[in-house]
Order: structure tokens, then C-alpha cells, then sequence
């Protein structure tokens, strides 16, 4: 059982992480995963280490941990040895088993290589604010008559690989979190509920603080639906990350606007995303406890 938790206030779980390093948190892992020094910069740990009331030690055993060690579990870099993805098409490449350089290749699904023709998620060209990646997912480009929730999920790790592999190659010249964009117009076929567990367990456990900001929509009763039994698979700061508009998501619509006229904008529009009346957060129908957690 994965149990979502963002943190604890209690003194036992450690000191509080101001106190705290990077390179600590980097120190207390490397032996045990002596990848970190590849995949963590110390700009992605200090943002872990900075998350409200998280203490040190949740940090390094629940998020980088756990992240790393759920990459090994996942076969993260046999399923990279096999795609190169290609930025002007939008789409993952197969690269033949002899030249993946890997004894034991791993052998892609018929549903995986659907996939990575599909642009059913791909990465923009253009950055976002703070020049932060951008990912744009568009749901009916998923056939799910073809689509294995395990090949789905595939598919979204080595999109989001390729994602972080340019961020970790500007060194430092782009934010260590990226936004994505839904689009979830046109025919939408629902996914598994498998499907749905996997994202939540992306979003927490295998990309913890990865994500900056999700932007769904346009908003219609399947796409709040789908919301609804997401939602309660995450922990309100993951669901804080997720904006539900009413117009197909764009780069543009992230931008904040302000009312005309109005020297600056009020509490509940200074965080709005796209017009006024396109904002559509349900949080009033969401549980006021906590989630149960991925189970």
C-alpha cells in the first residue's frame, strides 16, 4: 500500500529542513542509489526539502527514496534504452535492440509502440512561465480499445524522461518542475481505473514535486468525473497543482488576468487561469479529510 503523506509537523520525524542540505540528502542515498548524482540536481532536492512542515528525513526516505527506488522497480532505464524521442515530431522513436548497448533489451507492447506514434503526449516546443518545459496531453488521441493501462503508463514515463533530460542538460538554466496541459476535448473515451491509480502514483511516488501545475480541460461531466475519483487518490498539495478550466488548455490560458479597470486583482481571481467564467474548481465536492491514498 502507498500511503500519501506531504509531511509531518511532529519533532520526532526530525529536524526542521532549513537546517538541512542538498548535499545531505544526496549523502544519506548514495550508497544505496548512486544514480541520484545523475537524476537530483541540488536545485530539484532543495525544492523536496523545501515543501512546508516536511521534515529531512521524509524527504530523503518517502520522496527520493522511494522515487528511486520505484525507478528500479519500473525498469526506467531498460524502457529508455529502446526510445529516443524526437522534439520536431513529438513522438518517441524505436531504437533497434542491437545498438541499445543492453544485453537483456526490453521488448516494447504492440500498445507501447502505438503510443509512441501517437503525440498523445508530447513536449512544446514553446516554454512556459519561468521558461519551464512544457507537456501537452491531448486524451483523444488515447484509443483505449488498443491501449494497455501498462503501456500507458510506459508511454508517460519516457515522455517525462525526455522532459527531464532537457532540463537537466540546461544545468541549471531551467525550473526542475514542469507544467502540463490536458486537453481533454473532442471524443473521450474513459480510462481504467488502473490507468487513473497510475498517474496518482506518478505524480507522488515516482516524480514527487516533478510537477508544477496540470490545467484540464474544456470541463464537461465526464472530465469532472474523472476529476472527482483522481482527486481522492492525492494529497491536497497534489490536488492544489491541478486547475480545471472551461476552454481547451494553452499555453496563453495559464497566463493570469486581471479584471479591466481594476488597479489589481482580488484574492479570488489573482490565481485564476483563462476568463473569469472558464475557472471551474469543485473543491467544495471533494472530502474535507484526508485522501485515502493510493491503495
Amino acid at each position: 500500500m502507498i500511503t500519501v503523506d506531504e509531511g509531518s509537523t511532529s519533532s520526532s520525524r526530525g529536524e526542521k529542513l532549513h537546517h538541512e542540505s542538498p548535499s545531505a540528502l544526496r549523502a544519506g542515498l548514495v550508497k544505496d542509489f548512486p544514480e541520484i548524482t545523475l537524476l537530483c540536481s541540488d536545485a530539484y532536492l532543495t525544492a523536496v526539502l523545501g515543501v512546508p512542515n516536511r521534515t529531512f528525513e521524509y524527504a530523503r526516505d518517502e520522496k527520493i527514496g522511494k522515487a528511486l527506488a520505484w525507478r528500479r522497480t519500473f525498469n526506467v532505464e531498460a524502457l529508455r534504452s529502446r526510445f529516443r524521442y524526437d522534439m520536431e515530431e513529438g513522438v518517441l522513436n524505436l531504437i533497434p535492440a542491437d545498438e541499445s548497448g543492453r544485453a537483456n533489451s526490453f521488448e516494447p507492447s504492440p500498445a507501447l509502440l502505438k503510443l509512441a506514434k501517437s503525440r498523445a503526449l508530447r513536449i512544446l516546443p514553446e516554454r512556459g512561465e519561468d521558461g519551464r518545459v512544457v507537456l501537452l496531453a491531448e486524451t483523444q488521441l488515447v484509443k483505449w480499445r488498443e491501449v494497455t493501462a501498462e503501456a500507458f503508463l510506459q508511454h508517460h514515463v519516457l515522455v517525462l524522461e525526455a522532459a527531464f533530460d532537457m532540463i537537466r542538460n540546461t544545468s541549471g538554466g531551467s525550473p526542475e518542475s514542469i507544467i502540463v496541459l490536458v486537453d481533454a476535448s473532442g471524443p473521450l473515451q474513459a480510462p481504467p481505473v488502473a490507468a487513473l491509480q497510475g498517474m496518482a502514483m506518478l505524480l507522488q511516488r515516482a516524480y514527487p514535486d516533478r510537477i508544477h501545475k496540470i490545467c484540464l480541460g474544456p470541463v464537461n461531466f465526464v472530465v469532472r468525473s474523472l476529476y472527482n475519483v483522481v482527486t481522492h487518490l492525492l494529497s491536497k498539495t497534489s490536488r492544489d497543482k491541478i486547475t480545471l478550466v472551461g476552454v481547451r488548455p494553452t499555453l496563453a490560458s495559464l497566463r493570469p488576468r486581471s479584471p479591466s479597470g481594476s488597479k489589481s486583482a482580488s484574492s479570488s481571481t489573482a490565481n485564476q487561469v483563462g476568463p473569469p467564467e472558464a475557472k471551474i474548481r469543485p473543491d467544495s465536492e471533494l472530502s474535507t479529510q484526508s485522501p485515502p491514498g493510493i491503495r
